[in-house]
């Protein structure tokens, strides 16, 4: 017999995916989208979906510190609501400044959502459940993204608004499984004489915490975003339509690998492999990115980098999770995961950066700058781990 909450977490696993799948059929051609409807340059198109993700991953990390004292079933329908209203407006408005505003609503909503489900489960299961919960909603993200960019494919052969559409349809469905299924987890009040010992002050004073956000955000400035700075190169070394046919490659095969290999992967690393491991993982990052710059129009090369690209993923992944949750103080988990969230940002500035590299320098430069910034990751994490094993000692 399901308990009201199994009923939960499933209604919320469903509609994780259901997200994801129209994210997945949309956001990885909005370059082309901009490149194509409205003519944008495409450092200009950088730039603009640079600032869209800015706005998305301040509001998660607002929100992630906010979780513990809000409705977080009326906060997730709010969410739900934002995301469809974005992408029913797009293809509707002919401004590409309003395309932009929209687009910077929909990573907003999608942010918001995301870290509120983390402390809806985080709330409501055992410890024993957290574990096998969180694996199986990045499992369903990753089974998202193998299912909407080949939907978006499809869809855009017959017309560019389409995946945008599909998004708004598919987002209907969570509203309904949240709103009949979801149960209403209310902040609980404080008793008497209790106090707080969430104090956000302290982690200013975190060194490590620095260290590991900084590592995070060069790791994702990497790794964030990667379909779409892949869609720029393909587009200014090539064209539009080859820049879609090289995503409808790379991006089924990153979730594949993820979807078969992440928990294979991820139960093998524990604190004593974690600096080993995440070195592999590094490597693994270089040795993709080689591969990308030596694709050119070779299909089966661009696919091989995605594949060796994504084991890196597979690893930086938990890995990164595992830093912060070593460090963080009871009482504090959900604001340090916030506080990284932060390095999140790198993932946004991947397209603007990306944008300047193509315009100002040979196109190829884009991969030798991210192998660069791969290893200045992997110095940055390294000496957070010295710092805590220091810090350790001492104590």
């Amino acid at each position: 017999m399901l308990s009201k909450f199994n009923i939960s977490n499933s209604a919320l696993l469903a509609s994780s995916l259901l997200l994801t799948i129209g994210r997945g059929a949309t956001l990885p051609f909005m370059a082309i989208y901009l490149t194509r409807e409205y003519e944008m340059a495409i450092d200009i198109v950088g730039v603009a979906m640079s600032m869209a993700m800015v706005v998305g991953v301040l509001f998660s990390m607002g929100f992630g510190m906010l979780a513990d004292r809000v409705d977080k079933k009326r906060c997730m329908l709010f969410a739900v609501i934002a995301f469809i209203c974005g992408f029913i407006a797009i293809p509707i408005v002919n401004n590409a400044i309003l395309v932009i505003i929209f687009f910077s609503l929909i990573n907003c909503s999608y942010s918001v959502f995301s870290t509120v489900l983390k402390a809806y489960f985080a709330d409501t299961l055992t410890v024993t459940l957290k574990a096998k919960i969180f694996s199986l909603n990045y499992t369903f993200i990753n089974i998202g993204w193998t299912v909407g960019p080949p939907i978006g494919t499809w869809l855009l052969m017959y017309s560019i608004n389409l995946p945008f559409y599909l998004a708004a349809i598919s987002a209907a469905f969570p509203i309904f499984f949240i709103q009949r299924f979801v149960q209403s987890i209310k902040p609980t009040p404080l008793e008497e004489g209790q106090t707080r010992k969430w104090n956000p002050v302290s982690m200013l004073r975190d060194q490590v915490l620095a260290w590991f956000i900084l590592s995070t955000f060069l790791g994702s400035l990497v790794f964030g975003t990667f379909t779409t700075w892949i869609s720029q190169y393909a587009i200014t070394v090539a064209n539009s339509d080859f820049a879609q046919v090289v995503i409808g490659v790379i991006l089924p095969v990153n979730a594949i690998v993820v979807v078969t290999l992440q928990y294979t992967v991820g139960k093998r690393i524990t604190p004593d492999n974690l600096r080993k491991l995440m070195t592999l993982g590094s490597l693994f990052f270089i040795l993709g990115l080689a591969t990308f710059m030596y694709a050119h129009e070779n299909l089966y090369l661009w696919a091989l980098g995605a594949f060796i690209f994504t084991l890196g993923e597979l690893i930086y992944a938990p890995g990164e999770y595992m830093l912060i949750d070593s460090i963080a103080p009871d009482g504090m988990k959900a604001s340090y995961f916030s506080a990284q969230s932060l390095g999140l940002l790198g993932g946004a500035f991947n397209p603007m950066l990306t944008g300047v590299v193509l315009t100002e320098l040979p196109p190829y430069f884009i991969f030798i700058i991210l192998m660069f910034i791969t290893f200045l990751a992997w110095l940055s994490m390294l000496n957070g781990m010295r710092l805590r094993k220091k810090q350790l000692l001492v104590t």
